[in-house]
């Protein structure tokens, strides 16, 4: 009798270990299920502000324009920044990296950084009329003809000149023609015997930008070289 009781009492003892043992995990289960939804919530909510902060709202462009009077126009554009992403394609190889290019045309200076994406520093360009500084792997180098400088140093093909007219969409020789879409009168195509040279610039994604519509991609073509250009933000200094 006395041994059917203790079984008994060692049977309820151990139902009641085993019971609270899984009233022991449904709590943990819920409270590590809770704590999960709650983190989850918080991340999204944290990425949500992130989105909506960093988001520049797009203007409509501008009432269409003749060519000449867009021209006209923009040669009153005189200094502006933009801040995107470059890459160099040419036959089996391919450079990218972000982009920012400050143009002052009024004091003829220009500041060019190109960083790779983990934010190695390629090139720092400081330029003043022709007198050209570039930073490349902590040594800095002088010169008096940028692209040929640019070049020597990174083995990057850069036709910085003309690409200060022809990324707004003006041609930089006389002899530059550009052809326009029909329905904006946008610029469409660019096409230039820049350098005794065949450049073709296309434009798409415009955009207004403080008065002026501007493209944001674009794509340059010369022999085997491709280079494509997306403007992320565009910044106008008006004075």
């Amino acid at each position: 009798m006395l041994f059917t009781k203790a079984k008994k009492l060692c049977s309820n003892k151990n139902n009641y270990r085993f019971s609270r043992s899984i009233s022991m995990s449904k709590f943990l289960k819920n409270t590590f299920y809770s704590t999960y939804l709650f983190m989850l919530v918080v991340c999204l909510m944290a990425l949500s502000g992130c989105s909506t902060t960093s988001h520049k709202a797009v203007q409509p462009l501008l009432n269409k324009q003749t060519p000449q009077q867009r021209i006209t126009q923009l040669q009153q554009l005189h200094q502006w920044k933009i801040k995107g992403k470059i890459a160099f394609f040419e036959k089996d190889t391919r450079n990218s990296f972000t982009l920012l290019w400050q143009v002052d045309e009024n004091k003829e200076s220009q500041q060019l950084k190109l960083n790779h994406y983990l934010g190695m520093n390629v090139l720092q360009l400081d330029s003043m009329a022709n007198n050209h500084k570039i930073q490349v792997d902590g040594k800095t180098y002088h010169g008096h003809n940028l692209e040929r400088l640019i070049y020597s140093l990174t083995g990057l093909k850069l036709p910085t000149q003309a690409l200060t007219f022809w990324l707004k969409g003006m041609p930089f020789q006389e002899t530059d023609s550009i052809s326009y879409q029909k329905t904006t009168q946008l610029p469409q195509t660019l096409s230039s015997h820049y350098n005794n040279e065949l450049w073709q610039v296309s434009y798409a994604n415009y955009q207004q930008v403080d008065g002026y519509n501007l493209a944001t991609k674009f794509s340059i073509k010369n022999d085997d070289l491709l280079i494509k250009i997306v403007i992320n933000d565009w910044s106008i200094t008006k004075k």
